[in-house]
């Protein structure tokens, strides 16, 4: 296990990665943290400041850390950057123990810890040890903090046996064994996440110490993926236990105690390691492909058209969850971050344009297969749905799924089916009897949802052609749509039973008006999706997260909360122009 921590440790970058790592493993030592990195303002050499002591036998310090990664080479130590390491521990002799370490912590002795994931190259280890031997006096020490030191402490603290049991240390090799498998490595990865996130008998800072772990189990995870440049694994396992950790950490908004704070903080952590995960996989694997025809579709390797339908798809829900991550953070961005707020917006507007070119240059995104894949549709839509320059791609989308979906019935070939069996769907239509297709369509989610979007947008021809889909083809189809239930708190993060409620039968045969106000009192009626504890947080993209990995429907408060908007904009319009 230590190998296979000191192996991460080396693989972190500076920034974001092992600074980022380092308050949670001190904290989980007993260290009080008073500096943690920040973006933005100057830290004077110090990238973790904390208080504390290494064992019972020693004395309270200050622990003063600059964080470099990898291995120290000369050009690290001294080499003409402001940044390198020697300049910084200049920095924290001459500017931050005089100025900056707390009024409380004054009179106590000072370590200044140089940390980094690998060790100290020999080419600079007699540079290092003469400047530290020169500098340091009674109240003043240096340690080192390498790779190996920081892997035996992480190991101690953070995975210590009666801690991380043993079956737990053997899901993570195994998961780590099985990369190249992603649904094996993550049959074991979402047991270790289960059995760290069990909130069972647990007390708070037991809960925090599983947290913790579960952030670290992921990071190893992460890095090991990130260096056989294979992150399919990293972005299942990453939304997984971002879900579960939710679960576990969720008690903590209620409270303001110490423990509660840092399981917060680290359930932060997790949140932004899934989304970095989800962006650096969509950054380098998809992004750059999108404006290729037929790319991405023929990078699919198909034994079969099913696999490349079935494999974009998920890619558009992938791209559609990334781009809401990006849309939710845009929101928070404070007033005088204009930098950040551009960088994101940016960031929103390609996830949109990636998904534009990906349906243009992929025309299969037009042929649902399954009907569950009108989960990955309406993210799409919903996510293209938050820029008003989206509109007319939305409506041609729209109507050219509904044109093409009526052509696979009409032909009856791969039209959508709720087959869930892969050796069955590659075989589907079997037969073109009607009984078959009675059997493989008795209920569907998918053309309650295009029919709502088409009236949404006044795209009365896919509202049409739907309606001509139900009247030839479908009549004993059940159509649907999906909400949170009183049960869905307990149960939707974990998908550990089955919860929700249908609104079944849904009428398309009248004017879309009508369908609108049919869902519009369902929604009001059914509203638990606003009383969900992610929502409250304002965390809405945590439901989508949800949806998305578990296959269920996005809920219908969704899409009409987008009526209830666009509603409001015409009304706005029509008193401009009345005016």
């Amino acid at each position: 296990m230590k190998l296979v921590i000191r192996q991460y440790l080396a693989s972190l970058k500076e920034r974001g990665e092992l600074d980022a790592l380092l308050p949670d493993l001190l904290s989980q030592m007993g260290f009080e943290v008073f500096l943690k990195p920040g973006v933005g303002s100057r830290q004077y050499g110090v990238d973790v400041g904390a208080v504390g002591k290494l064992s019972q036998d020693t004395e309270n310090k200050v622990f003063l850390f600059s964080v470099k990664s990898g291995d120290l080479g000369r050009k690290d130590w001294d080499g003409g950057n402001p940044q390198d390491l020697r300049p910084s521990i200049n920095e924290i002799i001459d500017v931050f123990i005089p100025t900056r370490i707390p009024s409380e912590y004054k009179g106590l002795p000072v370590e200044i810890c140089l940390c980094f994931g690998g060790e100290i190259k020999e080419e600079v280890r007699a540079n290092v040890s003469s400047f530290l031997d020169r500098e340091k006096s009674d109240k003043l020490s240096f340690s080192e903090w390498n790779g190996d030191r920081l892997s035996t402490l992480i190991e101690q603290n953070m995975l210590r046996e009666e801690l991380l049991p043993a079956n737990c240390r053997g899901l993570l090799r195994k998961s780590l064994a099985m990369l190249d498998e992603p649904d094996i490595a993550f049959k074991h990865f979402s047991q270790l996440a289960f059995l760290l996130t069990n909130t069972n008998e647990k007390k708070p800072r037991q809960i925090l110490t599983g947290v913790r772990q579960l952030y670290l189990c992921v990071w190893i995870l992460y890095s090991w993926c990130r260096d056989q440049d294979n992150l399919e694994s990293a972005y299942l396992l990453a939304e997984y236990s971002l879900l579960n950790a939710w679960e576990a950490s969720k008690f903590a908004f209620d409270k303001k105690n110490k423990d509660a704070i840092s399981t917060l903080e680290t359930l932060n952590s997790i949140h932004k390691l899934n989304v970095d995960i989800s962006n650096s996989y969509l950054e380098k694997k998809i992004v750059p492909h999108v404006n290729r025809l037929y790319a991405l579709s023929h990078a699919v390797r198909p034994s079969c058209d099913v696999d490349v339908n079935l494999k974009l798809f998920d890619v558009l829900g992938r791209l559609a969850l990334a781009g809401c991550w990006n849309y939710w953070y845009l929101s928070q961005v404070q007033d005088d971050s204009q930098e950040l707020y551009q960088a994101l917006s940016k960031s929103v507007h390609e996830y949109q344009d990636s998904i534009k070119a990906l349906i243009t240059n992929n025309p299969i995104l037009f042929t649902p297969y399954k009907d569950e894949q009108a989960i990955d549709i309406v993210m799409a839509l919903w996510f293209l749905s938050l820029s008003d320059h989206n509109r007319k791609d939305i409506r041609n989308w729209l109507l050219g799924l509904t044109i093409e979906i009526y052509r696979t019935h009409n032909l009856n070939r791969r039209y959508p089916t709720t087959i869930a069996n892969y050796a069955e769907l590659i075989e589907h239509p079997i037969e073109k009897s009607d009984e078959y297709r009675n059997s493989v369509t008795k209920g569907s989610i998918m053309y309650p949802y295009l029919s709502a979007f088409s009236a949404i947008y006044d795209v009365e021809e896919a509202y049409n052609t739907v309606k001509k889909i139900k009247k030839e083809f479908l009549p004993h189809c059940n159509f649907q749509v999906f909400f949170l239930d009183e049960s869905s708190e307990k149960h939707f993060y974990r998908f550990d039973d089955m919860h929700g409620g249908t609104l079944s039968n849904i009428d398309i045969m009248d004017e879309p008006k009508a369908l609108l106000e049919q869902l519009v009192t369902e929604c009001k009626e059914s509203n638990k999706v606003y009383e969900m504890s992610a929502c409250k947080a304002s965390l809405w993209p945590i439901i989508l997260t949800g949806c998305r990995h578990y296959r269920l429907p996005v809920p219908m408060n969704f899409v009409l909360d987008l009526y209830t908007q666009e509603h409001h904009t015409k009304v706005q319009e029509d008193n401009t122009l009345s005016q």
